[in-house]
């Protein structure tokens, strides 16, 4: 292949696929595996990624919700896990009894063990509250089981913003219908075309993660595959999640 060759396939931006997202139609340059920040590039690392099939953190939904509330929000990961074991093993999720914001804020604010460090767990009564709030929900009401309409449920709970909804739903039924649109995620899909670069999470969250859920399909890759080999590159690169409200 010479010279010119090369430098023509390199070039090729691919095919025009089209997105069709929540009756939104986006026209967008597939480009090629070999080429960084396409479409295309990430659904073959996709492909490659060594996901796992159960993204579970609890055991139940009321597990799952006081997991996801205690973590995200700029929290590293660890910390978030720490935090709901804590309160777990402190006997406060059993679906059998009630608990109070401040049971579950003595709990937060004592330090947690991560590795040979301790650590304190930033907004304790924040985030008592929100937890205390959301498992009172789960007691009185029936939520859906399945996918998108547990999340839009979800989105009813104080404190739980689009982004936490879709990370519970996801965890807790492995739904592809839904997407956890986060800062890494949101900067992936402007650059490869598929999001708008003036759409925001906040702002946008339903038509990022009706056009995610379209790239996943259209690539034959799953939307949680996608979602997290992102997440898994790019905050290696020394990213970090937002730390609004989700």
């Amino acid at each position: 292949m010479s010279g010119q060759d090369c430098s023509a396939m390199l070039l090729d931006a691919g095919p025009v696929v089209k997105l069709d997202g929540l009756g939104e139609v986006r026209s967008v340059r597939w480009g090629h595996p070999w080429q960084f920040d396409t479409p295309a590039y990430w659904v073959s690392q996709a492909e490659m990624f060594q996901s796992v099939d159960n993204y579970r953190i609890g055991s139940n939904l009321a597990e799952e919700v006081a997991a996801c509330i205690l973590g995200g929000y700029g929290l590293p990961a660890l910390v978030g896990v720490r935090a709901f074991e804590a309160v777990r093993d402190a006997g406060l999720l059993n679906r059998n009894r009630s608990v109070t914001a401040l049971e579950l804020e003595r709990v937060l604010r004592a330090p947690l063990l991560i590795g040979d460090r301790r650590v304190r767990y930033r907004f304790p009564r924040q985030r008592a509250q929100r937890v205390a709030a959301a498992l009172d929900r789960l007691r009185s009401e029936h939520p859906p089981a399945h996918g998108v309409q547990l999340r839009d449920w979800l989105l009813r709970l104080p404190g739980v913003g689009p982004k936490t909804a879709s990370w519970i739903a996801r965890n807790h039924t492995g739904t592809d219908d839904v997407a956890i649109i986060d800062v890494h995620v949101l900067r992936a899909g402007q650059r490869a075309g598929v999001f708008d670069p003036s759409w925001t999470a906040a702002r946008d969250y339903s038509r990022c993660e009706a056009l995610f859920v379209a790239w996943a399909r259209i690539g034959g890759v799953r939307t949680s595959v996608i979602d997290a080999c992102i997440w898994s590159q790019l905050s290696r690169n020394g990213s970090i999640r937002p730390s609004s409200t989700a």
